[in-house]
């Protein structure tokens, strides 16, 4: 079972997910546009959707298989990451449009709500892996803080979200969490 989702994995993190975000790079223009506009302004809403839905299903997928790892059984953190993927899915459903102000709100908050409450969690998980393999807490946490910073600091100098932003965030992600699981397989 252990072969089988590594295996699932490789495929997920290294060509479907990059495949799909890549995609969006020729949909709109990656440093200034975001999935959003490529839903709604450029007519996508299916391929935004899917998109949505296939970065938040690995999210989760692999989030989960990693809590398991760490013996993390809390229903409290599960609905959390449960709650932050669903919204991320949501987000992607209302409509932006600017002239419609509180919808455009709503839609910006709650994205901004769903990965923020995503990272925080994901943080909070690597923490815990201090007190079971402090070994492994070496190796992955640094790895991580280097991926969330880079995209702050990419949100800095952009001074919005982006589809490269959008597209960085889950292609790193797919891929980290590959690694981990390279990691904890190789152990």
């Amino acid at each position: 079972m252990r072969d089988y989702l590594l295996k699932s994995q490789i495929y997920w993190a290294w060509i479907l997910l990059p495949m799909m975000n890549i995609l969006a790079w020729f949909m709109a223009d990656p440093l200034y546009e975001n999935m959003t506009h490529i839903a709604y302004a450029k007519q996508h809403f299916c391929f935004v959707l899917l998109w949505a839905v296939s970065c938040a299903l690995y999210l989760w997928c692999y989030t989960r298989i990693l809590m398991k790892q760490l013996h993390i059984n809390k229903k409290s953190v599960l609905f959390i990451l449960t709650l932050s993927c669903l919204l991320m899915v949501i987000s992607i459903c209302i409509p932006y449009h600017e002239n419609t102000s509180n919808m455009a709100h709503l839609h910006v908050n709650l994205a901004i709500l769903a990965t923020a409450t995503y990272i925080i969690l994901f943080l909070f998980l690597l923490c815990r892996t201090i007190y079971q393999k402090p070994l492994l807490w070496q190796r992955i946490i640094t790895p991580y803080l280097c991926i969330i910073t880079l995209l702050l600091l990419l949100l800095l100098l952009m001074g919005h979200v982006s589809t490269l932003l959008e597209t960085l965030f889950v292609i790193c992600m797919g891929i980290y969490h590959w690694w981990i699981q390279c990691i904890i397989h190789a152990q």
